[in-house]
């Protein structure tokens, strides 16, 4: 196997140094002709995988220190599993069932989300899916790094083009910088590269009129067994309010089948305020803000808030998102050169359950892309530039879409009169085109 070109400059000099991968089965990477792949979550992960499979060889960075980190959260699976199964190994999807928030639970195909009024407790709708995986995220991640050799604390800083159109050159902080003949950036939803290519101001995410405050908690055996027990759904409802809130819920690992008191469960209420409102509420103050909200619920919010310790951690979150299709965001891909895919391209508020099923679909749709002028052999710089335009104009068309429906969700969400014509409820949780 090859070993990778990662060069560090010097006082104005560049010195070829050597890294040396694990031993995988990668496919052997090059002196200049490879895939760049910048961020290591779910896209960027499914990505490398389907370009293993193609025989294509790649190099993998994140700017991360180490595959853990403390704050983890649950994503749903549901029409993103096409993809994904292309894209993915059979042994290594394999492992999806023990990535779920309870990998005790069978996933049905025809699995529905309670819809329940949050002041009452009585079922508004359920709203159709095709098969749920919901998902703890580390989880998620850890199986998809299987057989994937990422180089760890690569943080980018900028990056250049070969005059003549042939390479893209990542650098990073730490004075590195690699050739490849694309960059494919997956690095989230305040992405560097989106950065870079765009500017400060244009790449900047679009705040709305609602924040949430994201809660994990775990209560005793009794109180556990007790929020688990709603005769909706053992695992996630959500939960829209008459005075214009929305309280999600669901159990985020549940992996100890027989010691409830070792269940973590996610619950928060989202709610209205101002875009341009700074919060600057301290985390206990956060706390008993939701606390506060949850008086007005039925269980499991009320309950689930009123155990909860005033001084638990919790994430507060401005519902932000991004639309590619805007005019303004309209990035120059430098002949093919670089593009982005997953939350670097489209942040989307999550109300309507859609953000890794398109980043699973972005990185099958760029995958093809891809194969479909590298397997030729001595690829043209116009063969490339061509292939990479036609993915972000699927890509972008879909998503933008998404974007859009997905805010259009969330602000009917919060309005009691308008629930029902909310996409959510109109569409439940598939996607117009795939």
């Amino acid at each position: 196997m090859n070993a990778p070109e990662e060069r560090t400059k010097h006082e104005g000099t560049e010195n070829s140094t050597t890294h040396t991968p694990p031993n995988t089965s990668q496919p052997a990477v090059s002196d200049r002709k490879k895939v760049l792949i910048v961020g290591a979550g779910s896209a960027g992960l499914a990505l490398a995988h389907g370009l293993k499979k193609a025989g294509i060889p790649f190099l993998i960075f994140e700017k991360e220190e180490a595959p853990t980190r403390k704050r983890t959260w649950s994503i749903g699976l549901h029409w993103g599993y096409e993809p994904l199964q292309y894209l993915v190994p059979a042994d290594i999807l394999a492992g999806l069932k023990q990535a779920q928030v309870d990998p005790h639970i069978p996933t049905t195909h025809n699995d529905r989300l309670p819809m329940i009024n949050g002041e009452s407790g009585a079922l508004i709708t359920e709203l159709k899916s095709s098969k749920v995986y919901r998902l703890r995220r580390d989880k998620f991640r850890a199986m998809l790094l299987q057989g994937i050799d990422v180089r760890w604390g690569k943080r980018l800083c900028d990056i250049t083009q070969s005059p003549a159109g042939e390479h893209v050159t990542a650098k990073f902080t730490d004075g590195t910088e690699v050739i490849g003949s694309l960059l494919i950036a997956t690095d989230g939803p305040h992405s560097t590269t989106r950065t870079l290519l765009l500017g400060e101001e244009a790449a900047k995410v679009t705040p709305i009129d609602y924040a949430a405050t994201i809660c994990f908690t775990q209560h005793t055996r009794e109180h556990a067994l007790f929020l688990r027990a709603h005769p909706h759904h053992p695992v996630h409802q959500v939960g829209p309010h008459p005075e214009g809130y929305c309280g999600w819920m669901n159990l985020h690992d549940g992996d100890d089948i027989d010691h409830p008191e070792n269940w973590i469960f996610t619950h928060y209420i989202s709610f209205p305020e101002p875009r341009d409102y700074v919060n600057t509420r301290t985390m206990r103050e956060h706390a008993a803000h939701q606390k506060e909200l949850a008086r007005r619920f039925v269980d499991p919010w009320r309950s689930a808030f009123e155990w909860m310790s005033p001084d638990n951690e919790v994430w507060y979150s401005k519902l932000r998102n991004w639309d590619p299709s805007l005019p303004e965001h309209r990035w120059d891909n430098y002949q093919g050169r670089v593009t982005l895919a997953g939350d670097a391209a489209h942040p989307m508020t999550y109300q309507r359950g859609q953000g890794l099923n398109h980043a699973m679909k972005d990185a099958y749709t760029a995958c093809k892309a891809i194969e479909s002028f590298w397997n030729k052999g001595d690829f043209t710089t116009e063969e490339r530039a061509k292939a990479i335009q036609m993915y972000e104009k699927e890509m972008i068309m879909r998503t933008g879409e998404e974007v859009r429906l997905s805010e259009e969700t969330t602000l009917k969400m919060h309005n009691w009169s308008k629930i029902m014509q909310s996409p959510l409820v109109q569409n439940g949780m598939t996607v117009k085109s795939k």
